[in-house]
């Protein structure tokens, strides 16, 4: 039976939880556990749950002594450091850095406007920035949307680039980084820019179906894409929803239309463990197998959800539920439910370190 810690265990948790990640000495040790990023209502945390289903609420703030900001959007970790990516509430944002080995902090990378998503490659990391557009419709300006290049050194912005209106998640494949340009709030982008890592630089712009908000990279390593679609409260012309689908290898684009989607999840696609199932949301979640000519009609999960992820050493898929307080349900690959834990508000996203 689960249990939930309170915040004054946080510490406590910290200095059991983390080994090393090998028997070499020289290898950087990490903090294990299952980070469930939440937005929160006027700050957002991240819960940590350990190898017994443990929950401490609040982690980042019980280890800091700090609240972690308003709306918090992802979070992601390398070998040395957890990068926490912070939209404010008023527009500006910042990446928050802790240490791996302990979840404290240890920089501020800031001078965002409004950042979404963060990538790693070679030794830099990549922040996605852009609510889209500013202005009055039909007169509206798109400015702020870039990738901007972190030098993991020095945890500085190096550079800018260009991208589509409203980016956000980024996928690494190969020596390219390909970036979902959702429109932001004005919902009027359809392309997926390409970025090569060698020189930082747009290479190609691939047009998919409208709103183009998150995606992941199949066994195959093709890039799968869900697009969210025009709201029908926009005045922007555009496309319904759709799941695509991107060759790497050719830049050729196929595409699925859906419907009934009655989800506003913020992350709303994922891939197995093996690569070759996509889990995506409409109505539901349903499971596809990356070589189906058609999109299932069977609900794998009868619920929508505000974000997912499949646990990368078991399979398991984790569905976050954006209430206050949240909920995290845990599901095999099988569909059968295994477990539920009650978290901070708003999760959108778990993170996996092992």
């Amino acid at each position: 039976m689960k249990k939930v810690l309170n915040l004054a265990l946080g510490l406590l948790v910290a200095s059991v939880l983390f080994v090393s990640c090998s028997s070499d000495d020289n290898e950087i040790p990490q903090l294990k556990g299952n980070f469930v990023l939440n937005e929160g209502s006027t700050n957002g945390s991240i819960s940590l749950i350990d190898k017994d289903d443990n929950v401490t609420l609040n982690y980042f703030a019980a280890v800091n002594s700090i609240a972690l900001g308003q709306y918090p959007q992802s979070m992601a970790m390398n070998d040395e450091y957890a990068f926490i990516v912070v939209t404010t509430g008023s527009g500006a944002g910042y990446v928050e850095v802790v240490t791996a080995v302990d979840f404290k902090h240890y920089a501020t990378i800031d001078g965002f406007s409004y950042p979404r998503e963060i990538a790693f490659a070679d030794g830099k990391a990549y922040v996605s920035n852009g609510n889209g557009v500013s202005g009055t419709y039909p007169n509206q300006i798109k400015q702020n949307n870039k990738v901007y290049v972190i030098d993991l050194k020095t945890m500085t912005k190096t550079k800018e680039i260009t991208v589509g209106a409203g980016p956000e998640k980024m996928i690494v494949a190969g020596n390219k980084l390909y970036v979902a340009n959702s429109g932001g709030w004005s919902n009027d982008d359809n392309t997926v820019s390409v970025i090569n890592l060698d020189t930082d630089e747009v290479v190609n712009t691939i047009t998919v179906k409208s709103c183009p908000k998150d995606m992941v990279k199949d066994a195959n390593g093709d890039i799968w894409v869900y697009c969210g679609g025009v709201p029908s409260w926009s005045s922007v012309n555009g496309s319904g929803p759709a799941i695509a689908k991107i060759s790497v290898a050719t830049n050729n684009v196929t595409e699925w239309e859906t419907s009934n989607v009655t989800t506003t999840g913020l992350k709303n696609i994922a891939i197995s463990k093996d690569k070759k199932t996509v889990y995506y949301m409409t109505d539901a979640v349903y499971a596809l197998n990356i070589k189906d000519a058609a999109l299932p009609t069977t609900k794998f999960v009868d619920a929508t959800f505000y974000g997912m992820d499949v646990n990368p050493k078991n399979g398991n898929l984790w569905l976050c539920e954006g209430t206050n307080p949240g909920k995290v349900l845990v599901y095999a690959s099988n569909g059968e439910k295994l477990k539920e834990f009650t978290v901070g508000a708003m999760p959108n996203s778990t993170m996996f370190s092992y």
